[in-house]
């Protein structure tokens, strides 16, 4: 896992269990959060640098990659540039996103370090020029985001190549995803949240035989046995959401909200064919939501199939409050086939609990085999599962508000 001359440690997050299993990351739960927490710089010199107080022009940059379908994204930014003295011990004091919330849909992701000492002043201004704040973007998988990392990545990696400077710390981890807990998943590289410590030892003192337990973070500093570690290292802080919630910004978004917007017609008229017909244009609007979400690769699939519930969910009871007294509204088969894009029930089973248990129960579904289409319609009947369907939709509306993310239709733009 280490390149010559680095090695890594695991630390839990402050207030969190010091049980490794119960801090790994398991495969489509979530979503990934990667933070530079903490840099620090230590360079012996060499001879004439020791003699006359010298300074090391120095850059450090990030790389993270993560598969994306058949191919993969990486994202490298240049997080630093500056010119500090040699032989002492130097902190930058650096805190940055390196990325934020990247779907647990994936076997690994990977992050790689690169801390160089430059000696041209003419690459240095390059890198000086990388290292405004628009390039540091944090990888996120929106589309327009994605096209902009790309950019950077392939400028900084071009620089790297053309840099003539000595490396000073160099490391690379990758953090398997998997779909069950280990009992000590740091030393099976299973990916796991808390502080990932990769410390340079070409500054002396090998931490051979280290305990992990005795590493301390104050504040930005690292700590071994309660003295400073004046090696240089630097420390990335791994995290987990279970939710995302709603992207206002996003296509699907847009075309759920105008769903939900479109039922107001509703008011101007009084023919209930024409009331009936808004409802069902709306819910055709909800479909296309449907196949837009399903494209957004930065969700996990059980959280797009609770947005497409919650969504349904509120455009049905929107159009009960406009239709007083209330006019009887059954689910239809097509509804509950297009909440998993598949007509496989798995997908429902795990994402709207719920239901699963209901329909398990009753119906006795094979959830690895596809739903035939008379069982479908025994549930679209099922007034019981409607109420179910409801509370799946207010169970996630909950977790968003307890998570403090919103989601709200109906906003006018």
């Amino acid at each position: 896992m280490a390149i010559l001359g680095t090695k890594k440690f695991w630390i839990p997050a402050q207030g969190a269990s010091p049980i490794q299993k119960e801090n790994q990351i398991l495969k489509n739960t979530g979503y990934i959060n990667i933070q530079l927490h903490s840099v620090n710089y230590m360079s012996v010199g060499n001879f004439w640098q020791k003699k006359f107080r010298g300074k090391d022009n120095i850059v450090l940059a990030t790389n993270f990659k993560y598969p994306k379908n058949q191919d993969t994204i990486e994202a490298i930014s240049v997080q630093d540039v500056r010119r500090v003295k040699t032989d002492e011990n130097y902190n930058l004091g650096l805190q940055r996103n390196i990325a934020v919330k990247i779907p647990a849909n994936a076997d690994e992701m990977a992050i790689d370090v690169k801390m160089t000492a430059i000696k041209n002043d003419m690459l240095q201004a390059k890198f000086d020029m990388l290292n405004k704040p628009e390039y540091q973007s944090a990888l996120q998988l929106a589309p327009i985001v994605v096209g902009q990392i790309i950019t950077v990545t392939s400028l900084v990696k071009n620089l790297f190549t053309e840099s003539d400077g000595q490396s000073q710390l160099e490391a690379s981890y990758a953090g398997i995803i998997s779909n069950q807990r280990d009992d000590n998943p740091i030393s099976k590289g299973k990916l796991t949240q808390g502080s990932l410590i990769m410390i340079s030892t070409n500054d002396g003192n090998q931490f051979n035989n280290v305990d992990d337990t005795k590493f301390e973070l104050r504040g930005d500093t690292l700590f071994y046995k309660n003295k400073q570690v004046e090696n240089t290292y630097i420390i990335f802080n791994i995290s987990f959401d279970e939710l995302k919630g709603a992207d206002e910004n996003a296509n699907w978004f847009k075309k759920y909200n105008e769903a939900f917007i479109y039922l107001d017609k509703i008011h101007t008229v009084n023919d209930q064919f024409e009331i009936e017909k808004i409802f069902l244009d709306s819910k055709t609007m909800w479909i296309e939501g449907n196949a837009l979400l399903d494209d957004d690769d930065s969700y996990i699939n059980t959280e797009r199939i609770k947005i497409k519930n919650l969504v349904i969910t509120q455009i049905k009871d929107k159009y009960r409050e406009l239709t007083q007294p209330v006019v009887p509204l059954s689910l239809t088969s097509d509804i509950f086939q297009r909440l998993s894009g598949t007509s496989h029930f798995d997908s429902i089973n795990e994402a709207l609990p719920a239901v699963g248990r209901f329909v398990n129960k009753k119906y006795r579904i094979n959830i690895t085999k596809a739903i035939d289409d008379s069982t479908f319609d025994s549930l679209s009947k099922d007034v019981s599962l409607n109420e179910l369907i409801d509370k799946d939709a207010e169970n996630y509306l909950d977790h968003l508000k307890a998570n403090n993310l919103v989601f709200k239709l109906g906003i006018q733009k």
